[in-house]
């Protein structure tokens, strides 16, 4: 917390600037809601392999708590390493660009358990299935960005090894939690952490260039 603190203090409006691209997140965002409703005939990546994952109510918490693991993460890098975070960012968006073009020429379905619970882990599964609908699941974008995340905060030299542990951990259980809470099929999780490999990759050399004043940048 301190090293953030001195780093936000002495580069406070670079940072705010590099802070405001992350905006480009939520903004592709808004696609998903017009693309994750019933538009016709649907497929199912159903394999075997789900047939031995149970409902398990209890990972909705790791599964909810996805938007501020995106936030908090994205956050350290941005103020910490700005070349990573440019190089999530950019994974980020053509990763869930790609999703949703997936999602228009593919759409699937994933059927929900009938949940009887009254309790507080029950409420929270049934309110997620009010607020999401089970279409378009492949690849699972919570899995998607919770891998990326990953990989940039475990290859950064700039943070420490707890926050990186720490990253590792929320990023698993949330990968877990998309099988578990019956959101996401097996073939979701697989094929999307396929892609975050694949983005991972393929920018992984790309070296950004910054003028003095940080208001340029140019990438090779």
């Amino acid at each position: 917390m301190e090293q953030l603190q001195k780093v936000f203090i002495n580069e406070g409006k670079d940072i705010i600037k590099r802070g405001l691209l992350g905006l480009s997140i939520p903004l592709i965002s808004i696609t998903y809601p017009i693309l994750n409703q019933y538009r016709g005939d649907t497929n199912s990546v159903f394999t075997f392999v789900d047939k031995f994952i149970p409902f398990n109510k209890y990972f909705i918490l790791p599964y909810v708590s996805w938007y501020m693991f995106i936030a908090i993460f994205t956050g350290i890098l941005c103020i910490l390493d700005k070349e990573r975070y440019l190089k999530l960012l950019i994974t980020l968006n053509i990763g869930m660009i790609t999703c949703y073009i997936i999602y228009y020429f593919y759409p699937t379905y994933v059927p929900r358990p009938m949940i009887t619970g009254t309790d507080v882990f029950s409420n929270l599964v049934l309110n997620l299935y009010e607020a999401d609908n089970p279409y378009n699941c492949f690849p699972s974008i919570h899995v998607l960005n919770s891998a990326l995340i990953a990989l940039y905060t475990y290859e950064s030299e700039k943070l420490h090894k707890l926050t990186k542990a720490i990253c590792g951990i929320i990023s698993i259980s949330i990968i877990l939690s998309t099988m578990f809470v019956k959101q996401h099929y097996f073939a979701d999780v697989v094929s999307a952490i396929a892609l975050a490999y694949i983005l991972y990759f393929s920018f992984k050399n790309l070296k950004f260039n910054f003028y003095a004043d940080e208001t340029n940048m140019y990438f090779e």
